[in-house]
């Protein structure tokens, strides 16, 4: 990571609303659909409600000069609809986990809005009790060598309207990047925005994508900003010691991604640290 000065920040009052660790692995040929389902009898005490999603495709984070990654992608026929992306959730919704042929997730979200969020060291725990479960699962289950390929963490931040802003004129006070001035002065304010950045590692392996969009509360139609941070990369080992390096540097880059694409007004709204 680029040399920073002054200590790590932290926030009394971060507008985290969601974080998700995560694993992309080479597809499991044997993967079946009774694998979930045999899966969840493993951690059903603790997670006791179930969902079916559509997958998330396969991403690969590619960089100029280097030889073409593990993950392969081409084009099958087949007759037999995709798996799907099966989440399993705790009794309260809090936490889940998502799990298809090609990818483990572990995700700790707010649900009433008012939960306190509870640390990435809190979290990363119970993904690597689950991750190891899962590659135990694996291997009982005779469905081959688990060979993760990318890693990933996202944090979803939620800033809502009132807070440091009021109309998307009002982003720069947020966003040193975001400027509302247009060269001629004719154009209005802008009925909706969608940013992104991407950010590439000094190992040319791994990136911190940033996105901004404005969004809606399903409960009351609150306006607010989302604000995603995923850092993701390549992995040149499955060692279990080389993933967890690679999601703490991932939640490093995030926090001080963070900081570094927001402004002081809004640090002091979040109660940053001193």
């Amino acid at each position: 990571m680029p040399k920073v000065k002054g200590p790590f920040p932290d926030y009394n009052n971060p507008p985290v609303n969601e974080v998700v660790i995560g694993v992309q692995f080479d597809t499991l040929k044997s993967f079946a659909a009774v694998h979930p389902g045999l899966y969840w009898q493993r951690i059903k005490d603790r997670y006791p409600q179930f969902s079916a999603h559509p997958p998330i495709a396969t991403v690969i984070e590619t960089f100029e000069n280097l030889p073409a990654p593990p993950v392969k992608q081409h084009l099958e026929l087949s007759s037999t609809p995709p798996l799907p992306r099966c989440w399993f959730l705790d009794s309260s919704g809090n936490q889940l986990v998502q799990l298809q042929a090609e990818r483990f997730l572990h995700n700790w979200r707010k649900v009433t809005g008012e939960e306190v969020y509870p640390r990435y060291k809190t979290i990363l725990p119970e993904f690597v009790r689950l991750w190891k479960d899962f590659l135990d699962f694996a291997a009982a289950e005779n469905l081959g060598e688990v060979k993760p390929n990318h890693w990933e963490v996202t944090y979803v931040n939620h800033i809502y309207q009132g807070e440091g802003w009021t109309t998307l004129e009002d982003l720069h006070k947020l966003f040193p990047a975001w400027s509302s001035e247009s060269s001629q002065g004719s154009l209005p304010q802008p009925e909706r925005i969608n940013l992104d950045f991407s950010y590439a590692f000094p190992d040319d392996l791994s990136r911190l994508h940033i996105s901004l969009v404005p969004a809606y509360t399903r409960k009351d139609n609150r306006m607010l900003l989302r604000l995603n941070l995923t850092a993701r990369g390549r992995l040149e080992s499955i060692d279990h010691k080389s993933l967890i390096r690679c999601l703490g540097l991932g939640h490093k880059w995030i926090v001080r991604g963070f900081t570094d694409f927001t402004s002081p007004e809004a640090h002091a709204i979040w109660e940053k640290k001193e």
